[in-house]
């Protein structure tokens, strides 16, 4: 368990922290758009496509940091009108699941990528993989992080007082 938590770390800070540089980089690039534009008359040609490559990670990996730290919302009436242990089976299965749907989407997003490999992105020129690759990795993320989130779960001893 220690390792899983260890790996779920590293990689929630590294995912921290590329969250930060990409919403950096776009809050420096769309007054650089925006000036270019309206000012100069000449917009790049990169921009756009830089801000959608960049929005679709900061998202990805900012899902995956916020599933971690409880910022997802939830919808609690089905558990919380059944008794304890009805509830933490409900909850349990809900683990389960939620962990089948990213196995599933994580799978086959690293299908996707592998199939647009050798296309290229019209104006940054790289390869489409990499903008794909975004959502494989992220909810790659998050399923450790569920993982981590059901072995925390089921290892928890229920207080018979829960709502």
């Amino acid at each position: 368990m220690w390792l899983l938590r260890r790996f779920n770390a590293i990689t929630l800070k590294v995912a921290s922290w590329t969250v930060i540089l990409s919403m950096a980089a776009m809050a420096m690039v769309v007054p650089y758009e925006v000036f270019g534009r309206y000012v100069l008359g000449n917009m790049s040609m990169w921009g756009s496509e830089f801000l959608q490559y960049s929005l679709v990670w900061a998202s990805m990996l900012g899902g995956a940091v916020g599933l971690r730290r409880g910022y997802q919302v939830g919808i609690t009436s089905l558990t919380d009108s059944l008794p304890p242990g009805a509830a933490r089976f409900v909850q349990a299965v809900s683990h389960v699941a939620m962990l089948a749907f990213l196995a599933f989407v994580t799978y086959y997003g690293f299908d996707q990528v592998a199939m647009n490999r050798s296309q290229v992105s019209s104006t940054l020129g790289i390869p489409m993989s990499i903008p794909y690759a975004a959502l494989p990795i992220g909810f790659l993320i998050m399923f450790f992080v569920t993982m981590e989130q059901l072995v925390d779960f089921l290892s928890a001893k229920p207080t018979g007082n829960e709502k």
